[in-house]
């Protein structure tokens, strides 16, 4: 609202200006051209005086003509520039300069034009008593009248015979002009003051008034108050934006109990689903876990059938052997069977021992020991195969501390296990095998990496190859117990291990330990 008046008031003062300057100029020419009239008026009085030359009587008419309030002063010049007639008779015969107000327009240069222009015969002349003077130079011309006379020596040729001045007053125009701006800036004020008043009446009704009561709405929708209404009552677009609110209201209030209907209907389906998936879950993981332990136990079953079926085999020929007379050569026979039943009973013992360890069953209490001694200890045990073979072994172990609360014999299992595992992947004479041990501090774990370049594991076998009795060899003595023991191992210690493998290029297996609070403790 303030923007809006200032705006007013700045336009109002433009206008104002404008106006007050455009009255002053039309009541300047106006003055100019009433003293045009005045000065023709006073020429045309004298012009038969003056052509019969009956100066008494023309002293006479300008000292008239002078009495009159408007006019102060009358002089006629010759064409020397000399005062011949005046209303003040102390002026008669007085030499005028070419350089005066009077004749500097018609002698700018040393040649007399002859002619002055309309605008050139007016001029202002100062006043002790600061009163407007305007001074106009009428010329008198050479007339048919004139050089036609006897009286005259004037030829056809003169074209000017003398001037005119006259002195008018301008008090009464000044009077007007200062009369013309007062009113006009009091028409202004009370212009701008009514206009602000209704501008001011109209922005509060018709804006203020409304986008308040918008705000309002607003706010109390804001809080959740879908009940709330907007009434305005103007019939404008303020009105229909009042009643499109609260439309939009009761919208979104039947949106928002619609919400939540379908919000607490969504929490029993979302219960009733979840309780039916968790029983679905818990049939699932029983049906999954029976057949797991049908799969192990067929597979266990498997295992063990054979030393039982050998054990059962030549314990039938030993009993066969010892119910004849025996000698020398049973004796020795015997013997022999009895160390085939102690081999496979051995061997039902490890298969035992090794489901026991990938179920997790403790073999041995946790100690602080380095990783780097248990390391070196299980290349040595198997440093045999690398020299039978003719495997080439490189070990990379880092300077930092490797100390790690473990099961040391288990940690030792699982090392051999994987060195066994690359040995047996690795070509004769040409294979290599590296094994490397680095703490990783920002993720405060300690990697054990074991690569080989041998004959690698297809795509299709790597996420089995830890499952039990699972093997790629085919070799009869290997079992499938080998990897998933070092995976049981690895997640007993809260550790996990990775695999990567390219077939013909070779494999790495990688498993990182995390460091306990006791790692850096002195042994």
């Amino acid at each position: 609202m303030i923007l809006l008046i200032l705006q007013v008031i700045i336009v109002g003062v433009v206008v104002n200006f404008v106006v007050i300057h455009f009255i002053i100029a039309r009541m300047e020419d106006n003055v100019r051209d009433h003293a045009i009239q005045i000065s023709n008026l006073i020429k045309r009085s004298l012009h038969q005086s003056m052509l019969k030359n009956r100066r008494e009587e023309l002293a006479l008419t300008i000292r008239g003509l002078a009495s009159e309030k408007a006019i102060k002063g009358i002089h006629i010049y010759n064409k020397a520039g000399v005062v011949a007639f005046a209303s003040d008779t102390s002026d008669i015969n007085q030499q005028v300069s070419k350089k005066s107000e009077q004749c500097i327009f018609c002698h700018a240069t040393n040649k007399a034009k002859g002619t002055i222009p309309k605008l050139n015969r007016f001029r202002e002349i100062p006043s002790t008593t600061g009163e407007r003077i305007l001074g106009l130079i009428n010329p008198i011309e050479n007339e048919k009248t004139c050089y036609e006379a006897d009286c005259h020596v004037h030829s056809v040729g003169e074209k000017l015979l003398g001037l005119l001045d006259v002195q008018i007053s301008l008090a009464q125009q000044e009077r007007n002009r200062v009369e013309a701006r007062n009113n006009a800036m009091l028409i202004f004020v009370i212009v701008t003051i009514v206009t602000a008043g209704v501008f001011a009446r109209i922005i509060r009704t018709q804006i203020h008034q409304p986008i308040s009561a918008l705000i309002k709405g607003t706010q109390q929708i804001s809080r959740l108050n879908w009940d709330h209404k907007i009434e305005i009552q103007h019939p404008d677009e303020m009105r229909k934006l009042a009643e499109s609110f609260n439309g939009m209201t009761e919208k979104l209030k039947k949106a928002q109990n619609e919400l939540k209907e379908l919000s607490e209907k969504l929490e029993d389906r979302v219960k009733e689903k979840t309780e039916e998936l968790e029983n679905a879950q818990r049939q699932l993981i029983m049906a999954e876990k029976l057949a797991s332990m049908g799969k192990l136990a067929a597979v266990v079953a498997h295992e063990i059938n054979n030393p039982l079926s050998g054990i059962l085999t030549y314990s039938k020929l030993i009993i066969r052997k010892l119910q004849q007379k025996p000698n020398k050569d049973a004796i020795d026979e015997s013997i022999g069977n009895l160390q085939v039943i102690r081999h496979e009973s051995e061997r039902c013992g490890n298969i035992v021992k090794n489901l026991l360890l990938f179920a997790k069953k403790p073999m041995g209490g946790e100690t602080k020991e380095d990783l780097k001694q248990i390391l070196n200890k299980s290349i040595k045990l198997v440093k045999h195969s690398f020299d039978i073979k003719g495997i080439q072994l490189n070990v990379d172990f880092t300077e930092k501390d490797t100390y790690l609360l473990c099961d040391a014999a288990a940690m030792e299992q699982m090392a051999v296990a994987l060195l066994i595992n690359a040995i047996e992947a690795c070509p004769e004479k040409s294979g290599v095998v590296s094994v490397r041990l680095e703490r990783l501090e920002e993720k405060k774990s300690i990697r054990i990496e074991v690569s080989d370049n041998g004959c690698g594991i297809e795509q299709m076998h790597l996420p089995h190859i830890f499952e039990p009795f699972y093997s790629t060899k085919s070799n009869e003595k290997s079992v499938g117990l080998g990897l998933a023991v070092v995976y049981g191992i690895v997640e007993r210690h809260a550790g996990s291990i990775d695999v990567k493998s390219e077939e013909g290029a070779g494999t790495t297996f990688a498993v990182t330990l995390p460091i306990n609070d006791y790692d850096r403790h002195e042994v």
